[in-house]
């Protein structure tokens, strides 16, 4: 009996498919980060060889080292922005140990809707059951997409490749983008960095509008050398200023009189006595915030910490043509937040409340410069029900709750009198993001955002000064 032409356009892609898995056995693979218990790590899809134009599956190729207890679960879920499109989740029923899992085999799979997945056991022990969903919608945008690892028990090298089969054989690089906040000590630490969300102060009033900015050395017997830098919201440019601080010393200034009638952002830098970057993971420190809102001209007086970024690795950072790059990886340094939450965000009907949400994304180089971005907001009722906007950044946005123009609710009907809702922030470019919330209104206040995921990876430069003391700073 003759094969029907659909079995023979598998077994050509079956081949096809063996194939390229001899190529990608004799590739070198990109060095990756281990996929840990409890990770979650957020992968973006690279292109590196032409897709087919009818795609039947996606195939994430094991890495070569694999060690896990019996009753692991790996889920990985396919993603477009913050919206999961389907799961594969690969069930180990015994334990299985391999660090050179060579020829590499599925441990993650997707279907297309044409097709009927089926349950497959790559490895010994192991069940991987295939999520479906329009895998031509991928193939149209790979870049809209990502994968979202996540490791229930002990320990798996994250992927480097995937392969999307149909009529022909596609390669995707897996770049790590993201690491999830959940598995993350917060931001209630000391560190060698500290991010301050805002500051601001009214020459002419200072009575109504100033801030008090604290900084804290925690170490019981050293003193510390830090590079304040103060950044012009609207012109990004920067200000530094030193300061010496004894074991235990509290610094604390009025902004009227450090950066009088500028509005903006701090990034502290622990340094050693030639200005270079330097392991100091003592510091703490939070700004005080007086300042009408502009919507209803009430005053909100509120308490933001600092953001504390620990350095990771003893000693300076090495200097360069003048300038030293701290690199925030969670190997030199901590990782910066990368998506970011608000929540209780209250109605703004009525005039019983003015929101105001701030963000930044930090420089680049403290030299000076400036960043152009767009941020997209989800925000999240007690309904459940989601709307969403974008807005423009282009140094330092100040963004009233109220003129916000959200899709495909209103924001009078989606967030309506005695509700309220929570807001979630990136960048496009998965770069660093910081904020935080000010209220007027029936509560007033303020808060810090929270981290919801980490940047892969973002590097600051910063130009070497030595440090010298100010009269009264010791």
């Amino acid at each position: 009996m003759r094969s029907c032409p659909s079995r023979h356009i598998i077994r050509h892609i079956i081949r096809h498919i063996i194939s390229m898995l001899a190529l990608l056995c004799v590739m070198a693979f990109p060095a990756r980060a281990n996929g840990n218990t409890g990770d979650a790590i957020y992968f973006s899809l690279q292109v590196t060889a032409p897709l087919p134009s009818s795609p039947s599956s996606l195939l994430v190729q094991s890495p070569s080292f694999i060690n896990v207890p019996a009753g692991t679960v790996l889920s990985v879920h396919l993603m477009r922005g913050d919206a999961v499109l389907a799961t594969s989740t690969l069930r180990f029923t015994s334990a299985y140990a391999n660090n050179t899992l060579i020829p590499p085999v599925p441990v993650a799979s997707f279907a297309s809707l044409n097709d009927l997945p089926t349950l497959g056991q790559p490895l010994a022990g192991a069940t991987l059951t295939p999520g479906q969903t329009d895998l031509n919608a991928l193939v149209a945008a790979p870049d809209q997409f990502r994968l979202l690892w996540m490791l229930s028990d002990g320990v798996i090298g994250t992927p480097g490749r995937a392969i999307v089969t149909g009529a022909g054989v596609g390669l995707v690089n897996l770049k790590l983008a993201m690491v999830s906040a959940a598995t993350r000590v917060g931001d209630q630490k000391p560190g060698s960095v500290l991010f301050y969300h805002r500051y601001t102060s009214n020459p002419t009033n200072t009575a109504r509008e100033n801030t008090l900015l604290s900084l804290t050395n925690t170490h019981p017997a050293e003193s510390a050398n830090v590079r304040l830098f103060l950044i012009n919201g609207v012109s990004c440019e920067p200000v530094e200023i030193q300061i010496c601080l004894t074991p235990r010393q509290t610094l604390s200034v009025l902004m009227s009189d450090l950066d009088p009638g500028v509005r903006g952002y701090g990034i502290v830098v622990a340094c050693d006595a030639a200005g270079q970057p330097t392991q100091f993971n003592w510091l703490i420190g939070y700004t005080q915030v007086k300042q009408p809102n502009p919507v209803n001209g009430m005053t909100y007086d509120s308490l933001l910490n600092a953001v504390a970024v620990a350095k990771r690795t003893a000693g300076a950072v090495t200097t360069t043509s003048g300038a030293a790059e701290m690199v925030f990886d969670d190997v030199a340094y901590d990782r910066l937040p990368g998506q970011i939450a608000v929540d209780n965000v209250p109605s703004q009907s009525v005039g019983l409340n003015a929101t105001t949400l701030m963000f930044y994304r930090p420089l680049a180089n403290l030299a000076g410069g400036a960043v152009n971005s767009t941020i997209q907001l989800s925000a999240y009722n007690n309904e459940g029900a989601h709307s969403s906007t974008t807005v423009s950044l282009a140094c330092y946005r100040d963004l009233s709750v109220s003129a916000l123009r959200l899709t495909p609710t209103p924001l009078s009907n989606f967030i309506p009198p005695g509700s309220t809702a929570w807001f979630a922030l990136s960048s496009t470019e998965a770069l660093p993001l910081f904020g935080a919330q000010l209220n007027a209104g029936q509560f007033s206040g303020g808060s810090t955002s929270r981290a919801l995921t980490f940047s892969a990876e973002y590097r600051i430069s910063v130009p070497i000064k030595p440090v010298v003391c100010a009269a009264g700073n010791k």
